[in-house]
C-alpha cells in the first residue's frame, strides 16, 4: 500500500477544530470484511479457476477410475473363462512328463537287470550246478 493510503486509514488526534475522538483504526468501525472485500474481489477468478481445475481433475479421475475397472473386469472375465483350458493344458503336460520320466525309470530298471543278470550270471549258474549237484548225490544216497 502506498504511504498516504495508511495514514488516511486513522482519524486524527487534536486536529484544529472542534474535539475529536481519539486515534481509531477505519477497520474496527467498519470491519475487516469490508475492508478486505477489494481483495476477495481480486482473488475471485483465481478461485473460481482454481475450483474448475479441481472439478476437471475429479471428472478426469473418476472417468480413468472406471476406464481402469472396465479393463480389470474384462481381465478377470476372459481369465475366468481361459482358466478351465488353461489347467487342462497344465495336467495334460504334467501327466505327459510323468510318463516321460516313468519310462525313462522303466527303461533304466531294464538296463541294470539285463545288466546284472550278464555279470552275475557265471555266479548264478556255478549256484545253479551246485544245487543240481547235491540233489542228484542226495538221489544217490538213497536206498
Amino acid at each position: 500500500m502506498r504511504w498516504q493510503q495508511i495514514v488516511d486509514r486513522f482519524r486524527p488526534v487534536s486536529a484544529p477544530g472542534g474535539a475529536a475522538e481519539s486515534a481509531e483504526h477505519v477497520a474496527d468501525r467498519t470491519g475487516p470484511a469490508l475492508e478486505l472485500a477489494p481483495v476477495f474481489a481480486l482473488l475471485d477468478p483465481d478461485l473460481e479457476a482454481a475450483r474448475h481445475t479441481l472439478d476437471t481433475a475429479d471428472m478426469r479421475a473418476a472417468a480413468q477410475l472406471d476406464d481402469a475397472r472396465q479393463r480389470a473386469a474384462s481381465l478377470l472375465a476372459q481369465a475366468r473363462r481361459e482358466a478351465p483350458a488353461r489347467e487342462a493344458e497344465a495336467a495334460a503336460h504334467v501327466l505327459t512328463e510323468a510318463a516321460k520320466r516313468d519310462a525313462a525309470l522303466v527303461d533304466d530298471a531294464r538296463r541294470r537287470s539285463r545288466d546284472e543278470l550278464h555279470a552275475r550270471s557265471p555266479q548264478i549258474d556255478a549256484a545253479a550246478r551246485a544245487v543240481v549237484d547235491r540233489l542228484v548225490d542226495t538221489l544217490k544216497a538213497l536206498p
